[in-house]
């Protein structure tokens, strides 16, 4: 089927039993268009406008838009042609299952990718994961400061920077390997977020912890959450010492 430019927006209208509009979605799609228009590979779907007298009850006079709205509509808003394809096999209701289909990109696609084209960056990102088996949003923790939506969003646009030392990073890498003679979760991820706030305390022992754990490591439960995990680690930590040090605590480490 012929694919059709244009940036005449008047010719297409939007099916009011498709699914509501997402301004958010729009101001992420309208940033990236200003970047770099893509729309060239991604046609918006329209049906003929006869079939949309008989199918959605409009007046004829326009294409009825079945997949691309926020395309549309971002394109429109920005001024930009877009790419679109009359086909009648394809009906509104086609979408959902369509959709579902669909599968986004996880992290570790966009690790593979940036590895996979050189950029050393990930290369190191990815060696460092893979060799101490750590999850993704741990070794962001461990890397890279945080895991949170502004580190995540630099990953994914090809920007990740590696922030932490390499002596700290591998150091506690050994480190959390040594704890498997103890526990059976000490590679999941909230366990080792938990537990890079430990060991990265100036005060903390390591031959300590592992003196600790020579008789309580049956005290070392596997938690939902790092809060409850750094409770445990300050309490074995500290059983019967004299000197207790204050590991619970949620800050930056540098």
């Amino acid at each position: 089927m012929r694919i059709y430019e244009t940036s005449n927006y008047r010719m297409f209208e939007l099916i009011e039993s498709n699914r509501p509009i997402s301004w958010t979605k729009i101001d992420r799609m309208r940033e990236k268009i200003k970047e770099k228009n893509l729309t060239s590979g991604y046609n918006i779907i329209v049906n003929s406008k006869e079939a949309g007298q008989v199918r959605y009850g409009t007046d004829g006079t326009k294409f009825p838009i079945v997949d691309g709205q926020h395309r549309y509509i971002s394109c429109k808003l920005e001024g930009q042609k877009f790419f679109y394809q009359v086909n009648d096999d394809i009906t509104l209701d086609d979408i959902p299952m369509a959709a579902s289909l669909q599968h986004s990109w996880k992290i570790t696609d966009y690790l593979h990718h940036y590895t996979a084209i050189g950029v050393r960056e990930y290369q190191q990102f990815v060696g460092y994961m893979n060799r101490y088996g750590f999850p993704p949003s741990a070794a962001l923790i461990i890397l890279c400061g945080d895991r949170g939506s502004a580190k995540l969003h630099d990953l994914k646009r090809g920007e990740l920077k590696i922030t932490r030392s390499w002596a700290l990073a591998n150091n506690f890498g050994d480190a959390t390997d040594s704890l498997g003679k103890y526990i059976t979760f000490n590679k999941q991820a909230r366990f080792v977020e938990a537990f890079f706030v430990a060991f990265a305390n100036s005060d903390y022992s390591h031959d300590r912890m592992l003196a600790k754990l020579e008789y309580l490591s049956n005290k070392m439960l596997r938690c939902s959450d790092m809060r409850a995990h750094l409770e445990q680690i300050e309490y074995i930590y500290n059983y019967n010492s004299k000197d207790k040090v204050k590991l619970n605590t949620m800050r930056d480490y540098e």
